[in-house]
């Protein structure tokens, strides 16, 4: 198997983590630090998504070694293979937003619970929130621009 397929195939997994942790884990406990696990999942997803993609085209020689750290990826995934198949913009800025979510929280010096609600607060009192609905409508897309994503890839 090659190893974008297997990469996508990882990526996949952790989608349906993300989406197991939404519809049944977190219906059954509702507790909010389970939505940080949920936007970690994702944005392992695309992480994963952006690596299979870039394999993919490192098979055909179209795009250059690459270090494997997420801002090398995602800059070779934004230059080349955005631009190459023409990936609506909002699916890179969305990317970016699920890492600056994760990125907030592991820099943030306060955390808390309120009303069913995961904050995240930074040292100048900047506020970050996590809803269920919230995750839930951002797992929604994340699904969708997954389907957009890898319909550049088939299984061979």
């Amino acid at each position: 198997m090659e190893s974008f397929n297997i990469l996508r195939a990882q990526a996949e997994e952790k989608l349906k983590i993300a989406d197991h942790l939404v519809g049944t884990t977190y219906s059954l406990v509702k507790e909010p630090k389970l939505l940080v696990s949920v936007i970690e999942n994702i944005y392992l997803a695309f992480d994963l998504a952006i690596s299979s993609l870039l394999e993919y085209e490192k098979n055909f020689k179209t795009i250059p070694s690459y270090s494997n750290s997420f801002e090398s990826k995602f800059e070779l995934f934004r230059r080349k293979i955005v631009t190459k198949y023409n990936i609506k913009s909002e699916i890179p800025e969305f990317i970016l937003d699920i890492k600056k979510t994760l990125d907030e929280h592991k820099k943030s010096s306060v955390e808390f619970i309120r009303k069913e609600t995961f904050v995240i607060s930074d040292n100048n009192y900047n506020l970050t929130t996590l809803k269920i609905e919230d995750v839930k409508k951002t797992l929604t897309k994340a699904k969708h621009y997954f389907e957009e994503l890898f319909k550049i890839i088939k299984y061979t």
